[in-house]
């Protein structure tokens, strides 16, 4: 097929349209349910009160804002792809826009632009709790007016597009963001399926799983615990075919987190179970040495958290848990504090972990070795 041809195919694929509408247009779009700017992301997109502040400063100015990309549901809704803390801004600034629960997200007095001072202490309008307190003021009825009604630029993705256009675009417009490859995946989740990317959390909060994991708080804001839960499920769920032609291990998590979604046989609550016993029974046995170097001379753990170990004792357990959850918890502990060590002797895992090796060829040997190591207890 040719590169013209190529284009014309998947040009098919995809069709757009472009909308300009008012502030208040908008804001009525949202607050009918019309215009869904996923509360879910904005824990992720939270911008600081000087970026609102300097966004309502541009629409006051009429300095040219970049235009809102949305997605045209099957039901009709406009899914926010790219422009959601845009979006979110203006409406907490009007005092419209609403939180996970429901509830209202109270909008913070503004703080002085750089071209208008008078922005210090702003509120849309006087009602708002806290308003005209003596340092603080609040549109007049014409600033209100100008302010609803600025434009906003649209660009919208049809439903008549290929399915997973608007998931594409997504992760297209996000890539030069300072999302981490979770945070993107997570907000695709969000767009796919809200309940799967609440479970995902659920799971990566799990008291035994934190323990043992020893998760920093830099990991954690850019959800690395979240990608280990997908990471766990992923190479567990794995043909060895899968994981041998797995390529990219970002595109191979975020293959699998569409597939776990779209399989109504994917049964969340025996895969919950599992996972919640064996990180239990790995925090019982080792705690957080659970994944650390195991030194044969000093008999001991020590350093950091290995992804390699993680990858190769929680995959061989999951993928023998079947025969180890038949253990007592008494047995399984001394079994797992005798063979967690013996995978740092192991010769494929010598030559495949460590610093350098490139995931796509590391973890299908990993699986390898856990699932021998663990297969007899």
């Amino acid at each position: 097929m040719s590169l013209q041809e190529e284009i014309d195919l998947r040009a098919q694929e995809i069709h757009t349209d472009s909308y300009s509408m008012a502030i208040n247009e908008a804001a009525a779009m949202y607050e009918a349910g019309d215009l869904d700017v996923h509360p879910e992301f904005q824990r992720i997109f939270r911008w600081t009160l000087d970026q609102q502040s300097k966004l309502i400063e541009s629409i006051f100015l009429g300095i040219p804002i970049p235009p809102i990309f949305v997605a045209t549901r099957k039901d009709g809704v406009w899914d926010v792809v790219d422009g959601v803390q845009r979006l979110s801004t203006i409406f907490r600034f009007m005092g419209v826009l609403k939180k996970e629960d429901g509830s209202p997200d109270s909008p913070d007095p503004l703080v002085a632009g750089e071209y208008l001072e008078g922005l210090k202490g702003l509120y849309y309008e006087s009602g708002t709790d806290g308003a005209l307190d003596g340092l603080t003021h609040a549109l007049d009825d014409t600033q209100r007016r100008l302010f609803k009604r600025a434009r906003l630029d649209f660009q919208i993705v049809q439903k008549e597009s290929d399915e997973q256009a608007k998931y594409d675009l997504f992760q297209r417009l996000n890539s030069g963001t300072r999302l981490s490859e979770q945070e993107a995946r997570n907000c695709l989740a969000v767009m796919l399926d809200a309940s799967f990317s609440r479970w995902i959390d659920d799971l990566a909060a799990d008291d035994h799983f934190a323990n043992v994991m020893s998760i920093s708080e830099r990991q954690q804001e850019e959800a690395y615990d979240a990608e280990s839960v997908l990471r766990f499920l992923s190479i567990v769920e794995a043909s060895d075919e899968q994981l041998s032609r797995m390529g990219d291990v970002g595109d191979f998590l975020t293959r699998s987190m569409r597939a776990f979604i779209a399989d109504d046989e994917f049964d969340r609550e025996a895969q919950e179970n599992r996972f919640r016993e064996i990180f239990e029974a790995l925090d019982d046995a080792l705690g957080p040495n659970a994944f650390r170097r195991f030194d044969p001379v000093r008999k001991r753990h020590s350093g950091r958290f290995s992804v390699s170990a993680f990858e190769a004792v929680a995959s061989g357990l999951a993928r023998n848990w079947d025969s180890w959850r038949l253990l007592d918890a008494e047995s399984r502990t001394t079994r797992l504090q005798e063979l967690v060590p013996t995978v740092w002797a192991d010769e494929t895992f010598v030559q495949r972990s460590g610093g350098g090796k490139a995931a796509e060829r590391r973890i299908p040997y990993m699986v390898q070795v856990g699932e021998r190591i663990f297969v007899s207890n």
